[in-house]
């Protein structure tokens, strides 16, 4: 029996109890200006050419001290992301509504992890505020994060009534607890992305396909796809290996065979279950059989692209967001591209697998509590609904956005509709404290199996068997 704690019984509990290749900028407020000082003041830009700030203030009507903190200033610690671009015109909003400047420290993600756990190890405190994602059971282990529970019980920083956090998707919540492996809020989600499956509805039309919900009908639609088109594989999906690549598909399947990457945490890896290896031979032999030669290599952004050119007939399981790519102006198969949900074992469940950026701060953060405001503000429903009205974001951790009409309008009922049911289903991966170092050796042996090396039995009981040693060191 795993220690992890149950996403669904945990969840209830929670949410009662909170009652570029170089610095991309350092920049301040929504204007994107460089920050040559370290004083306070106002970022300024973005805001509407009346003067008026981008989100009526009478949005954040709550029961908070907005101004309590006027005069500070928070630094915040980001990756190059959509999220920070879709934000960043709102932030004349809160600096308005609290007086407090906002300074932008961008990076592209592999410089930031560096910064990032330079920053928290040598207790610098340099950023207040700064995206948190996989590492985050590690860093809080280490005793870096700062759980932001002490904060949901300051009646001064947070009114219930007004941030609706049940309004938040469940599986963010859980994983904004470590998921499950924390009793405390490690974070505040930000951004959220679900599995979904991707299809052409030109060839389901020309070949009298369905659109499958079990295993066993996405494979004969692959099949069907590659044995009779002779320039289109029946199917593509992420090979190549790391704990953001292969496992992240694979992990959805092995969920819904009734499999769990652990069996009784940290003692016994479920990766040797029966639920994994035959999730893994699935997968293996989908992608062998039905897939493009060298699948074992291909990347997301591979996977996205071989659709994008009309070379293949489905992506078994990947992120909604790839929706935008799919339908948009690169695409040479924008018209006959549909999504739906990802399909399950016939005797299995639906679960896809969802991933969640957050945002954190740190136990040597010199404004922590000003971070906290920001947190709250840029994760509340005012701001999450302009984000995604006035610009191109399509990832909410709100569900009230993806309810939206005007929102749906623009998106698509079907893109909207899906998504807003997966995430509802969404069972995201729970990541240990050690999950980084283990998962990509779990990736390494997925890949192993995919080129055909090794049978996927065999890859996954070795997997099995590095997890377990890594943490008996």
């Amino acid at each position: 029996m795993t220690k992890e704690i149950d996403r669904r019984t945990f969840i209830k509990t929670a949410a009662g109890a909170a009652v570029g290749t170089a610095l991309a900028g350092c920049t301040r407020g929504g204007g994107g200006e460089t920050a040559t000082d370290s004083g306070g003041g106002s970022g300024g830009g973005g805001g509407s050419s009346s003067g008026e700030p981008p989100i009526p203030l009478s949005e954040y009507d709550a029961d908070i001290d907005w101004t309590q903190f006027e005069g500070s200033k928070i630094n915040i610690g980001a990756v190059q992301h959509p999220w920070v671009e879709a934000i960043k015109p709102a932030v004349p909003t809160f600096e308005e509504l609290t007086g407090i400047d906002v300074v932008w420290n961008i990076l592209p993600e592999n410089q930031f992890r560096t910064k990032r756990q330079t920053d928290v190890s040598t207790g610098a405190g340099q950023f207040d505020v700064f995206f948190m994602d996989q590492v985050v059971n590690q860093f809080r282990n280490e005793g870096w994060l700062q759980p932001l529970d002490p904060y949901f019980d300051d009646s001064s920083l947070y009114d219930e009534d007004w941030y609706q956090p049940t309004d938040l998707f469940e599986a963010s919540r859980w994983q904004a607890h470590g998921g499950g492996f924390s009793d405390n809020w490690t974070g505040l989600p930000i951004t959220v992305e679900v599995q979904t499956q991707f299809y052409r509805k030109d060839l389901y039309e020309k070949h009298g396909l369905e659109v499958a919900e079990t295993l066993e009908e996405f494979r004969q639609n692959a099949q069907t796809i590659h044995e009779n088109e002779s320039d289109v594989v029946g199917t593509v999906g992420r090979g190549q290996k790391g704990y953001g690549m292969n496992i992240y598909v694979l992990n959805t399947f092995l969920r819904q065979n009734g499999a769990e990457l652990w069996s009784d945490f940290p003692d016994d890896s479920g990766l040797d279950s029966q639920g994994v290896v035959d999730a893994a031979e699935w997968y293996t032999s989908l992608l062998r059989d039905f897939g493009p030669q060298g699948a074992s290599t291909q990347s997301w952004s591979d996977v996205l692209s071989t659709m994008q050119e009309g070379r293949a007939g489905h992506i078994v399981a990947d992120a909604n967001l790839f929706w935008p790519g799919l339908t948009g102006s690169e695409s040479s198969v924008a018209d006959t591209v549909g999504i739906a949900k990802v399909p399950s074992p016939s005797d299995g469940q639906f679960s896809p697998n969802a991933y969640n950026w957050q945002i954190s701060t740190s136990k040597n953060a010199k404004n922590s509590e000003q971070g906290f405001l920001f947190m709250l503000w840029a994760t509340s429903e005012p701001t999450n609904t302009w984000m995604h009205l006035n610009n191109d974001a399509a990832f909410s951790v709100r569900q009230s956005v993806w309810e939206n009409d005007e929102f749906r309008s623009r998106v698509g009922e079907e893109f909207a509709q899906v998504t807003l049911e997966s995430l509802q289903a969404a069972a995201p991966d729970p990541f240990d404290r050690k999950y980084p170092e283990w998962g990509q050796r779990y990736s390494e042996e997925l890949q192993r199996a995919l080129a055909g090396q090794k049978s996927a039995e065999a890859a996954m009981t070795t997997a099995a068997g590095i997890a377990e040693d890594i943490y008996s060191e």
